[in-house]
């Protein structure tokens, strides 16, 4: 029995570069570098359109606490306009408020402010109708939100 062998193949070894072979491949590899880091740099500082959010940075400053009779009624009649208006009973931010309950949360607890204002806004009720005894009573006899208002200013 005779054992063969084959023989593994050989690889010749491949002719060496001339110098402008290696030239030229350097310059292309050079240029795929220089392609992938300006690809880089362009992805880097590349324009980005963002859209303008504009958002409240600081909130929105309390207005100020009213300081005259006046101002009590404005801010009463803000009130109102809010929360919206009811007969019977003071109210509140969830239910609406009634002329009185109005002046009292306007006032913010300052009673000499909240009895000007409600004494201002009797003579100004007693103005058109000199029969009214009080802001409770004209505010029930009312029936919509709008004499309110109009006398509030």
């Amino acid at each position: 029995m005779t054992t063969a062998t084959a023989a593994a193949p050989t690889r010749s070894a491949a002719p060496p570069l001339s110098l402008d072979e290696r030239l030229a491949l350097t310059g292309l590899a050079m240029d795929d570098r220089l392609n992938t880091a300006g690809l880089a740099v362009d992805v880097r500082t590349a324009a980005i359109d963002i859209p303008e959010i504009l958002v409240d940075l600081l909130p929105a400053a309390a207005p100020a606490a009213p300081t005259t009779a006046e101002e009590v009624l404005q801010a009463a009649a803000r009130l109102i306009r809010a929360h919206g208006w009811i007969r019977g009973y003071v109210g509140s931010a969830a239910t609406g408020y009634c002329v009185i309950g109005a002046i009292r949360t306007a006032a913010g607890g300052n009673s000499r402010h909240e009895d000007a204002a409600e004494a201002l806004l009797l003579d100004r009720i007693r103005a058109e109708r000199p029969d009214v005894l009080s802001v409770g009573s004209w505010n029930d006899a009312q029936r919509g939100p709008g004499p309110v208002l109009r006398m509030l200013g």
